[in-house]
């Protein structure tokens, strides 16, 4: 069993005024990674639903002096892939500035109940959204999802970076960040709820002090007409989605905080994700790929 206990409030890290020290107390807060450093980290996450191990996932992320870059594979497994069989390759890379991250290109493809799936998401400056989905809305019996509400929207690998390197600058992870995933529009609400500490696991690499962050789910547009149950929906409306409680933590106590946890419910009982392995890899002046994006119309 894992144990979580509440940790006291610590008082923020004071940074003297002088410009001379000021990148030298930035260092020392934990807020960025080295410039000329690019920091890799392989994670591997073995998802349990009602105690049973149903999925495995691979995430990588790169960061450097302004670029980011991440990676996820997953597929079912087990008897919830024999009921849900899903398989998924997304790989999101952006820009990252004062005001958070700002994706360049989003790709996934997968497999749901035996059909191709494709999603293309290209930004462009003026924060516009090219799509190109596969199969299209009108296919799915979609609602569809007006221009105006994916303008200045990001990715949801790409709003998950955002609130990590929040957390770099000691904002914690209160925040909304508006998503776009190619076929649906939802708010990612983050609630901080301080720290905690995870108990040592036989599942988990990770124990030790850790943010918890509740992560709500607000619909906005492109959900089926006729909502299926989905298999974390406790009821069949779009609206019963349950929230997630994430913990973040730098793992082996350096670098970016990282997901080390997850708790949700479903349909098929408590689902929990752990973190199975960590690997970092440190490489000087190394940028993530940048796709061209295509031309914007």
């Amino acid at each position: 069993m894992t144990h979580r206990t509440a940790l006291p409030a610590q008082p923020p890290i004071k940074c003297p005024s002088a410009a001379l020290v000021a990148g030298l107390c930035a260092a020392i807060a934990g807020l960025f990674p080295l410039p000329a450093l690019a920091q890799r980290w392989q994670l591997d996450y073995r998802v349990h639903v009602g105690g049973v191990a149903v999925l495995d996932a691979r995430a990588e992320l790169t960061l450097t002096e302004g670029r980011y870059s991440v990676q996820v594979n997953a597929a079912t497994d087990g008897f919830l892939g024999r009921l849900f069989p899903w398989e998924t390759q997304s790989l999101s890379v952006g820009t990252v500035g004062p005001d958070g991250v700002a994706p360049i290109r989003h790709t996934q493809s997968g497999v749901l109940r035996g059909s191709p799936r494709t999603v293309t998401l290209d930004y462009g400056p003026d924060g516009r959204v090219r799509t190109q989905v596969s199969p299209p809305p009108e296919e799915e019996d979609r609602e569809p999802v007006p221009e105006n509400l994916t303008r200045q929207s990001r990715d949801p690998l790409s709003g998950v970076v955002d609130m990590l390197l929040a957390g770099l600058h000691g904002d914690g992870c209160q925040r909304t960040v508006p998503i776009f995933d190619g076929r649906r529009r939802y708010d990612m609400m983050f609630t901080d709820r301080g720290m905690t500490m995870v108990g040592a696991s036989r599942h988990s690499v990770f124990s030790g002090a850790a943010r918890q962050c509740r992560v709500s789910h607000k619909p906005i547009a492109g959900y089926e007409r006729t909502p299926r149950q989905a298999f974390w929906q406790r009821g069949g409306g779009r609206e019963e989605r349950p929230p997630v409680d994430l913990w973040i933590a730098p793992v082996g106590g350096a670098g970016p905080p990282l997901p080390v946890r997850l708790e949700t419910d479903s349909g098929f009982g408590g689902v929990v994700v752990h973190l199975t392995a960590a690997r970092k890899t440190d490489q000087t002046a190394e940028r993530p790929v940048e796709p061209a994006p295509s031309p914007l119309r």
